[in-house]
């Protein structure tokens, strides 16, 4: 018995990109995608580094789509909000 690996469905958040595809394409056509802004936190806040990628729109999530209340929608962790997300493309991209 052969022990097959299928992957149906993928998903993710990456630098400067919304999903794998635009991803896909900045890497292609050489875009630069790690930044020295203050988007996220200072720049050299607890030894970071001066460079580095940050994922677009973390504090926005569609709360009524994930059956969220508003006020705990506002204060659920950026990356629960990413997972629902990330988590439900995956679903859907495997059709």
């Amino acid at each position: 018995m052969d022990d097959d690996i299928v992957i149906s469905g993928i998903a993710g958040r990456y630098p400067e990109s919304d999903d794998i595809y635009e991803f896909w394409e900045k890497l292609v056509n050489g875009v630069e995608l790690n930044s020295s802004d203050a988007r996220r936190w200072p720049v050299g806040y607890l030894g970071l580094p001066p460079y580095s990628g940050k994922i677009k729109s973390i504090e926005k999530i569609d709360a009524d789509f994930f059956k969220l209340g508003r006020k705990e929608a506002d204060f659920t962790d950026p990356q629960i909000r990413l997972l629902y997300e990330v988590v439900y493309e995956t679903i859907w991209d495997a059709g």
